[in-house]
């Protein structure tokens, strides 16, 4: 028996699960790829570490939502964009 924890878990299982889980990776990477430019252009030393965090989470979202199991039946209705978190 599967326990489903989390709103998103259940989303990425259901139909179109595959479709979601390829918009929230690419939002994530957008993110971490702008907080790094951000942090490359300089920030104040107060502020590095935690950009540097965020940007650590981002990648750790795109590796988890990489390997995590989805479903990659299409939804009921495929001209439906998936609804991202």
């Amino acid at each position: 028996m599967t326990t489903t924890l989390t709103d998103l878990e259940a989303r990425l299982a259901a139909p179109g699960g595959a479709a979601l889980r390829d918009t929230l990776s690419a939002r994530a990477a957008r993110m971490e790829a702008s907080l790094r430019l951000q942090m490359a252009d300089g920030l104040p030393r107060k502020d590095f570490q935690t950009w540097q965090a965020v940007a650590a989470a981002a990648a750790a979202a795109q590796a988890i939502l990489a390997s995590w199991p989805v479903n990659d039946t299409p939804p009921a209705d495929p001209q439906a964009p998936p609804s991202p978190l």
